[in-house]
């Protein structure tokens, strides 16, 4: 996110052709100080928005086949989660261009960057909700407690995270866009930019990072204590909250891989925000950040929603449906087969890659070919 805002530093140093801290940026132009990263940041963004709405999309039809997946914090946090990343990346794309940043007014200004930090902190937060789902099911077995505040996760998320950064509409004395530099312009005094814009954005997602850091490390060491011990429940494996010791029985093989599949897909959860928001937190810790690390803080953040859907067609809870498409799949490509086999002689012939070869070749390279 362009949010390494320049209410701490001095604006001249990053005009023109200015170094940042001895790397010496492309000169202004479309794209700013991003250059053709910005061009990058296009596709990216382009492809998080793509398949944001996939797992959008994709979650409704379920849903509505089977309505108890609604009951899956994971399902409804990643749906919420890439609603988040759509609005952000699509607030990205227009960040990326100067002209269009150019034109827009102070107040329009301050909505947009309120929009992307509502959605940046949004996604902490829900991310932060599956961390507390797996610190009360895996880490600390208080299943009633996580029933209990689990349907509030999204509406919770979504109304503090735009609560909390809302103060961006009118906190700062001028908001500005700065098209050589390519940033949000806070004008203010010193102490007091750095103090509001940690206690309406940064301090918050930095918690979280913190938070989901010490929940990844503790629930793979904890599922790595249930690997050790065998275990195996007489539930569905992916609900980690019911592998108690009491119940656990002697794992097959294939059952302990399955386990250790689910512990790692979990585990994902957290780890997106640690590799998304890390680099653009420490980014607003430096008064000037060297090139390398402005261009990474805006390009990876726009990589949530790409992350996000790799996350959720891991999720356990879609593991039948996995299943049941690729059985399909494969059955599609038998019926293929058989149809082919089918083929009359003179059918045949159409495919021959020569028409100077006997049909005896043709026949011979037919068990060959396959379609998976």
């Amino acid at each position: 996110m362009n949010q390494i805002v320049l209410s701490i530093v001095d604006v001249a140093s990053r005009e023109g052709s200015a170094p940042v801290n001895g790397t010496k940026p492309p000169p202004a132009n479309l794209h700013g100080v991003l250059g053709d990263w910005a061009v990058v940041g296009y596709g990216i963004n382009i492809c998080s928005i793509v398949l944001s709405a996939v797992v959008i999309f994709t979650t409704i039809v379920l849903v509505f086949r089977n309505r108890s997946l609604i009951a899956r914090p994971s399902m409804r946090i990643s749906t919420s989660i890439a609603a988040c990343d759509m609005v952000y990346s699509v607030c990205q794309m227009f960040i990326f261009n100067n002209d269009y940043m150019k034109q827009l007014s102070e107040t329009r200004l301050r909505v947009m960057l309120w929009i992307m930090s509502g959605s940046s902190v949004s996604f902490v937060f829900l991310s932060s909700c599956m961390g507390i789902q797996l610190l009360l099911t895996v880490l600390t077995r208080n299943s009633h407690w996580a029933g209990v505040i689990q349907p509030y996760y999204e509406i919770t998320s979504f109304f503090l995270a735009f609560l909390i950064t809302h103060p961006y509409l009118y906190v700062f004395q001028t908001v500005m866009w700065i098209p050589s530099a390519q940033v949000f312009y806070l004008k203010d005094e010193l102490e007091i930019s750095r103090r509001n814009l940690w206690l309406i954005q940064w301090m918050w997602i930095f918690v979280g990072i913190v938070f989901l850091f010490f929940v990844a490390i503790f629930t793979y060491l904890k599922m790595s204590q249930v690997w050790r011990e065998a275990s195996a429940t007489h539930g569905a494996p992916e609900k980690l909250d019911l592998l108690d010791t009491a119940t656990l029985n002697a794992l097959s093989e294939e059952r302990k891989k399955y386990i250790r599949s689910v512990t790692l897909r979990v585990t994902c959860y957290p780890i997106i925000p640690i590799v998304t928001q890390t680099l653009l937190v420490v980014g607003n810790l430096l008064a000037a950040p060297p090139y390398w690390l402005f261009v990474l803080s805006n390009v990876l953040p726009s990589t949530q929603g790409t992350l996000n859907f790799i996350v959720y067609c891991m999720n356990p809870a879609l593991d039948v449906y996995r299943k049941s498409l690729m059985t399909r799949l494969r059955g599609t490509r038998k019926k293929k087969v058989e149809k082919f086999d089918r083929l009359s002689d003179s059918e045949s012939t159409r495919h021959l890659p020569s028409p100077s070869l006997p049909s005896s070749a043709f026949s011979a390279q037919k068990d060959d070919y396959t379609y998976v």
